[in-house]
């Protein structure tokens, strides 16, 4: 955690914690004066995910990077749902604690989809909507990641560190340089909290309403707010045929596609991806 640590200071990020249901839920925060915006990580993922790409936001904004239920350092429970609809109440809880009024939420992967149901339900609160790389369209051409569900392979099911390093190579297209105590720590709680991670996983592809095309595009077109869509070309989980989708149902939306980049541009090229969502929210 010593080098996590120092990140952490170099993007002036301080540990919080609210409480919600008499448990701490953490979060990283920056103060600014200006606009407040919620990040939310990935599926298995937590709020470090978005340390480096805050670094290169001006520092006007007030920027929280939230874990997720059941994600980080929060706690696990055997018994709630993880699907997304139960994240995104979840996270709408810890918005509320925290006291937030109007902000910009942006989400990765899952926590791109967690995004988009909070901003569909709760409009009045959301400023802009920005989705990296997300989930929640069905896409024209399946990604790598689904033709290896098919095939009865999950990449997220990580065992072993041989497994840890197989999903890194399908999160990235270049990986991103991560000293090795970093990346060994990573690993360790990748494969331990792995058990818990298949429960939220499955909770997830069990919400069956999701995975209904024409509700997924019923959400999209009913996004009032401005959206900016950015994808890596490369993304071997979500395929960037995904955007197509959403430049069909979305009226306000602007869209990036970063060339040769993965499916984590807020780790994989921190500086532009920041570069290109500053550019976005700053017009609102």
């Amino acid at each position: 955690t010593l080098f996590i640590n120092i990140e952490k200071s170099r993007s002036d990020l301080t540990y919080q914690t609210v409480l919600i249901e008499g448990k701490d839920a953490a979060y990283l925060e920056r103060k600014g004066p200006g606009e407040s915006i919620v990040f939310l990580h990935g599926f298995s993922a937590d709020k470090n995910n978005w340390i480096r790409f805050v670094r290169y936001l001006p520092k006007k904004y007030h920027v929280l990077a939230i874990d997720m239920p059941g994600h980080g350092d929060n706690i696990q429970y055997d018994v709630k749902k993880y699907d997304p609809i139960s994240l995104s109440l979840g996270v709408g809880k810890i918005i509320d604690a925290i006291g937030l009024g109007r902000f910009h939420i942006a989400g990765n992967s899952l926590g791109g989809l967690v995004s988009k149901i909070y901003a569909f339900h709760h409009p009045d609160k959301i400023i802009t909507l920005g989705l990296f790389d997300s989930a929640g369209v069905i896409s024209s051409n399946p990604s790598e990641f689904f033709k290896a569900l098919e095939h009865g392979y999950n990449p997220f099911d990580v065992k072993t560190r041989k497994d840890y390093d197989i999903l890194k190579a399908y999160a990235f297209h270049n990986q991103p340089f991560i000293p090795w105590p970093i990346d060994a720590v990573m690993a360790r709680e990748r494969i331990k909290r792995n058990d818990f991670n298949q429960k939220i996983f499955n909770d997830v592809i069990q919400q069956k309403a999701l995975l209904n095309i024409d509700l997924q595009n019923e959400i999209i077109s009913h996004l009032t707010m401005p959206v900016i869509v950015i994808w890596g070309d490369k993304d071997r989980i979500l395929d960037v045929s995904s955007v197509e989708v959403y430049r069909q149902y979305i009226q306000n939306l602007e869209t990036v596609i970063l060339k040769d980049c993965g499916h984590m541009p807020m780790i994989e090229r921190p500086q532009e991806t920041a570069k290109y969502y500053t550019t976005f929210i700053s017009k609102y």
